[in-house]
């Protein structure tokens, strides 16, 4: 039942375009016009900013053991996860997956308070991620590739679908003049600012939009807003624009968590967030009406059944040579595994249309 219910809500979560508001006739023209749309994953965010985590890393591994230590059940859990790595690392794709889905013997009587205990987990390892998404932010960035990638993305009125949490291309975006985070990302987000003030200056409407799949590190609920988030309750709220040092009483007004999906298995927290429901039918609307789709550092993980599901039906009319893929590989057997991957869900794609020089290469030959 577990696999069927799961199915059921990837297909709700993208044919939702039939019940969610409709665009109006401005915005439909608008989005016939963006014919090409990229779609980044996590090795784009990686290229461009080295520090940034990937799925399996070090999350500060050392100090949420510390966190757990006296938690018989969760150090044994994240003892046994880092185990089965060399270095100690953490797949947080499968450690969230265990801790946001219990197991029946979890609430025995045996396993004592393994449910509460988990719960204290899950919420140290989301804290542990987003600390490493913005300690990347302090790092180094190749700015003149992630602002090259923006201006293309202008010039060539190009739609982007993406995977990734992080704000790093949403600052780019913004800095070309032709998005904004109040329209841009496929739903009016107001500002966080407004939590306190009440301002006139509200930016013009977003030629772009930056649809994020799974949430965003910068999507913040108005205080008092628990999950699900109503749409309307959301904020931007980032530390590339300057309000949190001009008006650091902002975040007092802000829900701690930001609105995401965490990197679980199981997709059906996708419906449950009322604009994750809309992003989703926007991405699937923009894609089926694609002439041309690059894929970015997405690797296309087997586990992702939601990711799949959307390009296969998304996809389905349009020429394969008109999909490019986008990869870092240096050994012939990774750009294999790769290939069949994607030819698992678009099926017969032409080798030309894979290229594995890596995203930062890729970028640096736009014009």
């Amino acid at each position: 039942m577990g696999k069927e219910a799961d199915r059921a809500a990837i297909q709700f979560c993208i044919l939702m375009v039939s019940s969610e508001p409709s665009v109006d006739q401005e915005e439909t023209a608008q989005t016939s016009s963006q014919n090409h749309v990229m779609v980044t994953g996590a090795g784009f965010t990686r290229a461009l900013v080295p520090d940034a985590p990937l799925l399996v890393d070090d999350f500060n591994n050392d100090a949420l053991e510390e966190r757990v230590r006296g938690l018989p059940n969760a150090s044994r859990l994240l003892e046994w996860e880092r185990d089965l790595h060399p270095r100690g690392h953490i797949d947080i794709e499968r450690l969230m997956t265990r801790l946001d889905s219990l197991m029946p013997y979890d609430y025995a009587e045996s396993a004592g308070n393994a449910a509460n205990e988990y719960g204290f987990l899950l919420s140290e390892l989301r804290r542990a991620f987003l600390e490493r998404l913005h300690e990347a932010r302090r790092g180094n960035i190749h700015r003149e590739e992630l602002n090259r990638f923006a201006k293309f993305c202008k010039t060539s009125s190009c739609c982007c679908v993406t995977f990734n949490y992080d704000d790093f291309l949403d600052e780019a975006l913004a800095q070309t003049g032709s998005w904004n985070p109040y329209w841009g990302y496929g739903f009016f987000c107001q500002s966080s600012l407004d939590t306190i003030a009440s301002f006139d200056d509200l930016e013009a409407h977003s030629v772009l939009q930056l649809l994020k799949l799974h949430g965003s590190i910068n999507w913040r609920p108005k205080l008092g807003h628990s999950s699900p988030v109503a749409i309307d309750s959301i904020t931007h709220h980032h530390e590339w624009s300057g309000a949190r040092l001009r008006f650091p009483q902002v975040a007092g007004n802000l829900e701690p968590e930001p609105v995401m999906v965490p990197p679980v298995l199981s997709k059906s927290s996708l419906v449950e967030q009322p604009v994750l429901r809309l992003v989703w039918s926007h991405a699937f609307a923009r894609l089926s009406m694609a002439h041309k789709v690059t894929f970015i550092g997405y690797s296309f993980p087997p586990t992702d059944m939601a990711a799949k599901t959307l390009f296969s039906e998304s996809l389905e009319d349009i020429p394969r040579e008109d999909i490019t893929v986008v990869n870092l590989s240096h050994e012939d057997s990774a750009a294999e595994v790769i290939r069949r991957r994607y030819r698992s869900v678009l099926g017969d794609m032409p080798d030309e249309q894979f290229h594995f020089e890596g995203a930062l290469n890729w970028i640096r030959g736009l014009s």
